[in-house]
């Protein structure tokens, strides 16, 4: 699967404001199984993008392009899933996408079964009402409703807002394991650098509605000037390794994963500790 994004343009009409341009000329490709953080300042058109690119909205002008639809959908969880909740349950929550693309009842009881199995929902949990689950279930079941569907590339808008540390070690932990499983493409909308750097290789960085760069974590660090002008932020690891290029040590600051950043690091503390010298 492929989805081509081709001169995305989208301008809203709101009465008494006049017109605002969310997007301009956005063109990019995310190729199957890729993962990708899509980042960016608050208004900066992240959201509009994902919901354009799920289909759900329709830009004023551009085009997206999905190669291989037949592979399996392109689906959006939403930045705050509870707002979408509407079933007695749980399980028919899940359910109600599969149900919907009229698959035989024991193909849609296997879908639930595997896509809350897969986000890690204990199945007593199943049989209760979403609306009295705590913020990191119902974020699990909005990812169970998402993977339901059998996508081939996942959206997903801000998934980490209102988890503490461990539920976001867990949710990362979760989308690597099904996509170690799947080959599940992603494409991530957060201000969480610390979460997408260990869970995406490509970065797209949206500033003012235009696609301001389309890189690695490692290209990235090249950036901090840009970054920091716009409030935007490097992961803490890159950021200190960044930051110790700055001053003149001897690190190599554009690092592409968090294990190889988090051993530069270590590699510039064993040098200092044996007294320096050149690298």
């Amino acid at each position: 699967m492929e989805i081509k994004a081709k001169e995305i343009t989208m301008v809203f009409a709101r009465d008494g404001e006049g017109k605002k341009q969310a997007l301009s000329g956005v063109t990019f490709r995310l190729k199957a199984g890729e993962a990708v953080a899509l980042i960016g300042p608050i208004g900066a058109g992240k959201s509009t993008l994902l919901r354009i690119l799920a289909g759900l909205v329709k830009p004023t002008s551009g085009q997206v392009t999905v190669e291989g639809r037949e592979e399996g959908p392109v689906v959006l969880a939403i930045q705050e899933p509870q707002r979408g909740f509407f079933a007695a349950t749980v399980r028919e929550e899940v359910a109600f996408g599969p149900e919907n693309m009229e698959l035989p009842p024991a193909e849609v009881a296997a879908r639930v079964a595997w896509a809350l199995t897969a986000v890690g929902l204990s199945e007593e949990r199943w049989s209760v009402s979403p609306f009295q689950l705590s913020g990191g279930e119902q974020r699990r079941v909005a990812l169970a409703v998402a993977l339901a569907m059998k996508p081939r590339f996942l959206l997903l808008d801000e998934p980490t807002v209102g988890l503490d540390g461990p539920g976001e070690v867990a949710l990362a932990e979760t989308l690597r394991k099904i996509r170690a499983e799947t080959g599940l493409g992603l494409l991530v909308a957060s201000h969480n650098p610390d979460f997408l750097f260990g869970l995406t290789r490509r970065v797209l960085v949206l500033v003012n509605g235009k696609l301001k760069a389309d890189t690695t974590w490692g290209g990235l660090c090249g950036r901090g000037p840009e970054l920091e002008a716009e409030s935007l932020e490097l992961p803490f690891v890159l950021s200190l390794l960044y930051r110790l290029q700055t001053a003149g040590a001897p690190v190599a600051a554009a690092q592409e994963t968090p294990e190889e950043a988090w051993a530069e690091l270590a590699r510039f503390c064993r040098q200092r500790q044996q007294g320096g010298g050149a690298r």
